[in-house]
């Protein structure tokens, strides 16, 4: 990206948000005001005279898998801390909010009792979720449905088997394998969250994962894909990788990740698209190196209303002699208000730029998980570097409910929580391709791009929001969308 268009781009996002991040927090602020602190959270029995409390114990109930020095470690208060009482409730509701993103519970209550004058008993009771999960899915190959939905084709759909164990040994860790047959062809298995250290600070992860096309994606023409079938092993990798974490603290950690890639592909699609690995290469093999830090203070991993997430990413691929050298970096900063009673204003800011030299294979899109984009999900949009703005006003039509299923006798499956939201959204990106080349070239490379409409989110237990939308975008064109996720 051009100085120039770099600083049209800032330009135009401080233009466009501005406004609302100085109205938002405002507002938010007056919310909280109007609420006193000791109501936030229920359950709490201090005498409201006492400026400190001390925490004398902390029981924790309803854990039959998890440890309990991984709710310890959630939580952000310890056995003998002193409080101030008037914060009593806020650090319930921050330590309950940190344990439901970790996705091991479907509800937690925190509850404070006062045993005497200035000391309180901490209980916290925790419903676990059923943590072996076999999985099956039928998907579109790169996860954009409504783009699959305009053009039906049996040959780009991917059917999913495997089983993912949450939870192994009771601290957290995620054993995992899967395979993917169809237009991607992948087995891959995974180990994650694994401590190093007992204060679960350091954590290590490792990926294998094996892939073979016959249909590969060759180019894009007029912001579409063109797809070409060719025979086995069309395209070929084998990816290893591992990733160490380090929590700084609850919410902040740096990530540096190692990964091993070795990508060949055949003779007829190196002539369609020398691009395709770069200089008409048919093998490469290179290791890529990243490290990221992330903040993540929102009030959900899934659906957030309040607060905020920040994740800068750096990154190089290269080091062996037969492979290029490509230089990345992506930012991504999003942040959640709570406007009114029922009113939420939600805001994110992207920028992903590389290298020229990038091969096609490597570059960031627009169009594919996880950058789909509204108003323009048909579309696939390749290119060196890619920014988007996107804002949503959420308005609340069903405050969460819980439903109980009597005739369900499993406690992880009879207590059902939903509710849904009305989304006003509106959206701009800009995607550039610095070579203009024949690989990338369509009609929204290089320019502003936008779209507007309304949705609806139904929102309910184990992390899963349904969306179903109405767009139109700058180009004049309306499209239906439905999703399963929020927008951000």
């Amino acid at each position: 990206m051009t100085i120039n268009k770099l600083y049209r781009f800032v330009l135009q996002t401080a233009t466009l948000l501005l406004p609302l991040l100085m109205i938002a927090p405002h507002a938010a602020a007056q919310n909280r005001d109007d609420v006193p602190a000791t109501v936030m959270v229920s359950g709490i029995d201090v005498l409201p005279v006492v400026s400190n409390t001390i925490i004398s114990s902390i029981t924790i109930t309803g854990n039959k898998k998890t440890k309990d020095m991984i709710i310890l470690r959630e939580i952000t208060f310890a056995e003998g801390d002193t409080l101030a009482t008037e914060t009593l409730a806020q650090e319930f509701d921050r330590s309950k909010t940190n344990l439901l993103k970790t996705s091991l519970f479907n509800y937690v209550t925190i509850t404070a009792t006062e045993i005497e004058t200035g000391f309180a008993a901490v209980t916290i009771n925790v419903e676990e979720r059923w943590y072996i999960w076999p999985s099956f899915d039928i998907t579109p190959h790169n996860g954009n449905l409504n783009q699959w939905l305009r053009d039906p084709d049996i040959h780009k759909v991917d059917v999913v088997f495997g089983a993912k164990k949450y939870n192994f040994r009771g601290r957290r860790e995620i054993l995992s394998f899967n395979f993917r047959r169809g237009f991607n062809n992948i087995s891959q298995i995974g180990y994650s969250n694994i401590a190093v250290d007992r204060k679960y600070r350091h954590l290590l992860a490792t990926y294998l994962a094996v892939k073979t096309q016959k249909d590969v994606l060759v180019r894009t023409t007029d912001g579409v894909g063109e797809y070409n079938r060719f025979g086995n092993n069309a395209l070929r990798e084998i990816k290893p990788e591992l990733i160490y974490q380090y929590r700084q603290t609850i919410n902040a950690s740096h990530y540096l990740k190692m990964a091993y890639n070795d990508v060949s592909i055949c003779d007829s699609l190196a002539a369609l698209n020398p691009d395709f690995l770069g200089d008409g290469a048919t093998h490469i093999r290179n290791i890529t190196t990243a490290y990221s830090f992330r903040i993540d203070n929102r009030s959900s991993s899934y659906y957030p209303l309040t607060g905020s997430f920040y994740e800068v990413t750096f990154k190089r691929t290269g080091y062996l002699s037969e492979s290029p050298t490509v230089l990345g970096a992506e930012a991504d900063v999003r942040h959640y208000f709570q406007v009114s009673d029922r009113i939420y204003l939600a805001a994110q800011a992207y920028v992903a730029t590389y290298t020229n030299n990038t091969p096609f294979y490597m570059r960031p899109n627009l169009g594919s998980k996880p950058n789909i984009f509204e108003g323009y999900e048909h579309n696939l949009i390749y290119g060196d570097a890619i920014s988007f703005i996107k804002t949503s006003y959420k308005f609340e039509l069903l405050p969460t409910r819980i439903i109980h299923i009597k005739r369900i006798n499993v406690p992880k499956f009879n207590k059902i929580h939903i509710a849904s939201y009305l989304n006003l959204f509106a959206n701009c990106a800009y995607v550039e391709d610095h070579g203009d080349t024949d690989s990338l070239r369509n009609p929204y490379n290089n320019t502003f791009i936008g779209s507007f409409g309304v949705g609806l989110d139904l929102v309910t237990y184990y992390d899963k929001a349904f969306s179903l939308y109405i767009t139109r975008n700058i180009q004049n064109q309306c499209y239906i969308g439905i999703g399963l996720k929020s927008f951000f």
